[in-house]
């Protein structure tokens, strides 16, 4: 998913995390690239013997790129945009995610089962702490928004989320 963008309308506040088509294009782009090696080390290459240590190793170097481009192209129609909606008419929030690989899913919840409306941080191995806006439910569910490496961008969203909820 990508960084959160919010929209206001009167009645509904909507919590945005779109993968846009410009970086899906990229993704797709990107996975070409490693496909050269096998073509350069394995087809290109006219091979007498592939029984060699040589030969392995182009072929080990070559599935390494294959699946890296599998993984860059995987991201390309897989990758989630995700929307999450808090509509004041209909008191229900909703969640909706989908990509053009995966088929579009929606839940609806009543805003009634909201128990709290949080701002959460992801913790990373090799790199800074991402934060994302996390709604927990009665039923035990938690909706969450996509992450941003900025906490006051979430932290805003978060407060105009409470505001938009709070009794009128």
């Amino acid at each position: 998913m990508a960084h959160p963008e919010i929209v206001e309308y009167a009645d509904r506040l909507v919590v945005q995390s779109r993968m846009s088509v410009g970086m899906r294009v990229l993704f797709a782009a990107l996975g070409c690239f490693p496909l050269l090696a096998p073509y350069e080390l394995l087809i290109k290459i006219e091979w007498e013997h592939y029984f060699n240590f040589f030969f392995l190793f182009a072929a080990f170097i070559s599935a390494g790129a294959t699946f890296l481009s599998a993984i860059l192209f995987f991201a390309a129609v897989a990758g989630l945009s995700a929307e999450i909606v808090f509509d004041r008419p209909a008191a229900t929030v909703s969640f909706t995610q989908e990509a053009p690989a995966i088929k579009r899913t929606t839940r609806i919840y009543p805003c009634s089962d909201i128990q709290r409306v949080e701002v959460r941080e992801r913790t990373w191995s090799d790199s800074g702490p991402t934060y994302y806006l996390s709604v927990s439910l009665a039923d035990g569910s938690v909706i969450e928004s996509g992450s941003s490496s900025s906490r006051a961008e979430i932290e805003r969203i978060k407060r105009r989320v409470d505001q938009f909820l709070a009794p009128a």
